[in-house]
């Protein structure tokens, strides 16, 4: 295969610096000859270096955004006696009270204190008579939406939709930058797994070291965050330092997951990240994309030598988010004691 493209200079002085580099789609997505290849050389150069990029001009709409951000307040605002009527269930599905999460980087224990936000969790639409739903797949049941917001379904089904778009549309350069043909993580994404992470953090503070999210790396090929507009996103550097994500207006926020960083034998890095206590409500509508329950991440074999031997063993992407969700979240039964 042919690959000649280096990264470009501002993106080297970007990542250089440990600002967040800013990728344009929008010359990719309208055909441009060798912008794949372009692209994909400075994705390779983030992910090997610092791990978390925006992208603009991304071809999600702007207003379908907002009005996705509009109904996640809706429901945020509702009583907790209607939100509760749909806590989360084992399924990772439905409500999630504060307090009922606490992050950690790489499955370690280095957060001791539950963070202080509200969720609201998706996974992908499906109906009673779904395979996955029959068989009891965990992270395949039904939605659970509430009576109280009555366009919310619409808005964020149509939301999944464009940003399970946007992350197909990634896919090539991912394959590209691992010197794999175009197409190659095309059919390990046929059903792909996506996980939407509505979140409130309110602008409360409690004593103690109560984060609003704490410290984290997430567990996915690759999360999708659209730019709120109350600022509160932190990232670490690779030398230790944690900076504070720079607004840019209509930008998505792309972060590595740990499934895509086993795939690659630790050659892409997820960047650790956390959110602050706001001064005002913040809100967020994460889409974590991944691949299909059954694909295995066994190191590829552009990410192995003889000098690099693989680092760890094969596992299902089901059982890495099983492991990462029950190591982050508490119980259910406790969840509702509390």
């Amino acid at each position: 295969m042919v690959y000649n493209p280096k990264p470009t200079d501002l993106i080297i002085q970007k990542v250089t610096s440990e600002q967040v580099p800013v990728l344009d789609l929008f010359s990719y997505i309208n055909g441009v000859d060798g912008e794949a290849e372009q692209l994909a050389s400075d994705l390779r150069y983030i992910q090997e270096n610092l791990g978390f990029y925006y992208i603009i001009n991304h071809g999600v709409s702007n207003k379908l955004i907002e009005k996705a951000f509009e109904q996640v307040r809706l429901f945020f605002g509702l009583p907790d006696s209607e939100k509760n009527r749909i806590m989360v269930n084992e399924n990772q599905v439905g409500f999630v009270p504060s307090k009922a999460s606490i992050m950690k980087t790489e499955l370690t224990k280095e957060n001791t204190m539950p963070d202080i936000n509200e969720g609201f969790s998706l996974m992908r639409e499906r109906e009673p008579n779904d395979p996955k739903v029959l068989a009891g797949v965990r992270f395949s049941g039904l939605n659970q939406w509430p009576e109280g917001v009555p366009k919310l379904k619409e808005i964020l089904l149509k939301y999944h939709l464009e940003m399970e778009k946007l992350g197909k549309r990634l896919l090539p350069l991912y394959a590209l930058a691992l010197e794999k043909p175009l197409e190659y993580f095309n059919p390990f994404f046929e059903d792909a797994h996506y996980y939407n992470r509505n979140s409130m953090y309110p602008a409360v503070k409690e004593p103690g070291k109560h984060e609003a999210l704490g410290a984290h790396t997430d567990h996915n090929f690759l999360a999708l965050l659209p730019m709120s507009e109350e600022p509160g996103l932190m990232y670490a550097t690779p030398s230790g330092n944690w900076l504070k994500a720079p607004k840019v207006p209509g930008a998505i926020v792309v972060n590595t997951g740990e499934f895509l960083k086993r795939w690659t034998n630790g050659r892409f890095l997820p960047t650790p990240h956390r959110v602050t206590i706001p001064r005002r409500n913040r809100y967020s509508l994460t889409f974590h994309y991944s691949p299909s329950d059954e694909t295995e991440a066994i190191p590829l074999d552009t990410c192995v030598s003889p000098g690099n031997p693989p680092i760890y063993e094969p596992k299902t992407f089901i059982q890495h988010m099983t492991d990462y969700i029950d190591a982050v979240y508490v119980p259910q039964k406790e969840m509702m004691e509390c």
